[in-house]
């Protein structure tokens, strides 16, 4: 519990930083609202010059961006990017910090046990996401609410949000997992950037294909903004799927943190 409250404590300014800057991006996104859904004849037309396959990999091709839901969507995919980028850096900092610093053998001496060690970081990062997504919805529907002008639908719009709580947990256990099976972690950003973006150009590629085969290979692709706006509700197999493997990824990492020599000083 100790080492759960310390890593909340060392990383809550962290978070709060992150969080403002995804909440600075959406205002700065819906600011614009406005001006586009009163100008939508003109974008559409633009976007009309695109190629399809262009189309389908921004995602375009059924989201009405003169509607506030589907203007919001757009926005929310990039939001949904920096939160899974913190998600996995996080969890990927806090698994690796001793093995990093080689101070490992100096906290494996206390009369705490490996798998104690692993569960109090994971419960950190995972207290820490929670945290991120309780202030960052009420400010989106705020700032969403006030620069809109238009009534939407409040459970849709809940919906969406928190798909990035679930994609963030699909992060987070990868995270775990790239920190025990990586030997030498210098910087965690780089591997966080990376990862994220391969599975992101995964997704592109899903939306450009519309190859169902590929969506089981990216969480991004398991919750579709679109779709959640059409059907309220998530596809119970990828919901079950993202579940699944959060379970495996993070019990296999905890696994392998157990049985994993640890670099003394």
């Amino acid at each position: 519990m100790n080492i759960c409250r310390r890593e909340i404590q060392m990383n809550l300014p962290a978070m709060l930083y992150w969080t403002v800057g995804m909440v600075l991006g959406l205002l700065f996104f819906m600011l614009m609202f406005p001006a586009t859904s009163q100008n939508a004849a003109v974008l559409n037309q633009i976007t009309g010059q695109f190629s399809p396959e262009l189309i389908r990999a921004l995602g375009l091709q059924a989201l009405d961006l003169s509607t506030v839901l589907g203007y919001y969507s757009y926005v929310f995919i990039y939001i949904l990017l920096v939160g899974a980028i913190y998600a996995l850096k996080s969890s990927l900092s806090s698994l690796s910090e001793e093995i990093r610093a080689r101070t490992a053998d100096f906290l494996l001496s206390k009369p705490v046990g490996r798998p104690v060690i692993a569960a109090a970081k994971a419960a950190s990062v995972s207290t820490l996401i929670l945290l991120q997504n309780i202030i960052y919805i009420p400010l989106a529907f705020i700032i969403t609410r006030l620069t809109s002008g238009q009534d939407f639908n409040i459970q849709v719009f809940l919906l969406i949000n928190l798909t990035m709580l679930l994609v963030q947990l699909f992060f987070l256990a990868l995270g775990l997992l790239l920190a025990v099976i990586i030997k030498r972690i210098r910087n965690v950003l780089p591997i966080a950037l990376g990862t994220v973006f391969a599975f992101w150009v995964v997704q592109m590629l899903n939306q450009t294909l519309a190859d169902s085969a590929l969506a089981y290979l990216t969480p991004f692709a398991w919750f579709d903004l679109a779709g959640i706006i059409a059907s309220g509700g998530y596809q119970a197999k990828y919901l079950f799927t993202n579940m699944i493997l959060v379970i495996a990824v993070a019990t296999l990492a905890g696994f392998i943190y157990q049985r994993r020599d640890m670099p003394a000083v």
